[in-house]
């Protein structure tokens, strides 16, 4: 094995790894946004349905949309606490 075609597989296997790592990460953010939605929405259905519903509070992006990235799940986690306490215009 030369060291170009090893330098290759190194750079595939850092690029797959780290496909993993988003997957895996966007996957704990849309518990986690679950979690928080479900005490203010009361049931999974309703939840689910408002993470696939576009917002004018997000710019009109789903939030579901938004939970690729850890700013998103905070954009997220703020919009529910202000539904919960009222402030949600």
């Amino acid at each position: 094995m030369t060291e170009a075609t090893l330098t290759a597989d190194i750079s595939i296997i850092k690029s797959q790894l780290e496909t993993e790592i988003v997957k895996y990460q966007s996957e704990i953010y849309l518990r986690q946004a679950k979690i928080h939605a479900l005490d203010v929405f009361g049931n999974s259905d309703t939840v689910q349905n408002w993470l696939e519903e576009k917002n004018p509070a997000l710019n009109g992006s789903t939030p579901a949309e938004l939970l690729g990235s850890l700013e998103g799940l905070e954009q997220i986690i703020d919009l529910v606490n202000a539904i919960r306490y009222g402030v949600y215009l």
